[in-house]
């Protein structure tokens, strides 16, 4: 019987994804690694800091700074959703409020830490609306190891055919697949490939579209 959804926030909730990928390259060509792209920023989208550390190092070198660029991204990006506001992806409001209805939980699973994950939930004006926030720092490992995934079914007190999972990309979606809960691709800047395709127990184009996939799970008990 399904129990809760987990929610990926940065690029599943909230149209954020964007922005960390605008500062990444920013904030790297201001440290003097110009051939840093748009492609290696997509590839530390949810990564945990020690995982996307040494990712960084193979692939530009030790003296790669990655606590200065990944600090310069969150202060530029904070400032930007705190002048600008955020977007919310589309369908939030119609499947919280179906989850709501029957009585389903919602928890927040993201790599961002607490204090910037709830500065971002206020900013979009939706930090009443989740049953609880797991941050990946409050886990020994990040995604995309099961950890937060498994801290978040801990902390809602349910098991993982209890549980769905709805990420917007790879780290993610191997997060949630490695801690055995069903995860639903929702793509942002990622479209569903051969690399992880197998891992998914489905695809939906917004979050609206999780209501009739809930709704089948719901009937079949």
């Amino acid at each position: 019987m399904l129990k809760a959804v987990l929610f990926d926030l940065d690029g599943t909730v909230t149209d954020t994804e964007r922005i960390y990928q605008k500062y990444w390259v920013q904030s790297a060509h201001e440290a003097g690694f110009s051939e840093f792209s748009s492609e290696d920023a997509l590839l530390l989208r949810s990564l945990n800091h020690h995982d996307a550390e040494a990712l960084m190092y193979d692939r530009f070198g030790i003296n790669f700074d990655f606590k200065k660029v990944h600090d310069k991204t969150v202060e530029y990006t904070i400032n930007e959703i705190s002048r600008d506001g955020i977007t919310l992806k589309p369908g939030l409001d119609t499947i919280l409020s179906y989850m709501k209805e029957h009585g389903i939980k919602s928890a927040i699973v993201t790599a961002t830490d607490r204090e910037n994950a709830v500065k971002k939930l206020k900013i979009a004006g939706i930090e009443n609306s989740f049953d609880d926030l797991i941050s990946a720092h409050e886990v020994k490992h990040g995604k995309p190891h099961p950890d937060s995934y498994l801290y978040a079914l801990k902390e809602l007190g349910i098991s993982q055919n209890e549980a769905m999972a709805v990420e917007d990309a790879p780290n993610g979606i191997l997060s949630a697949y490695r801690a055995g809960i069903p995860v639903v691709m929702i793509p942002d800047m990622t479209k569903p490939d051969f690399r992880f395709i197998s891992y998914l127990y489905g695809t939906v184009p917004t979050l609206a579209d999780l209501v009739p996939l809930l709704d089948d799970l719901l009937k079949k008990h």
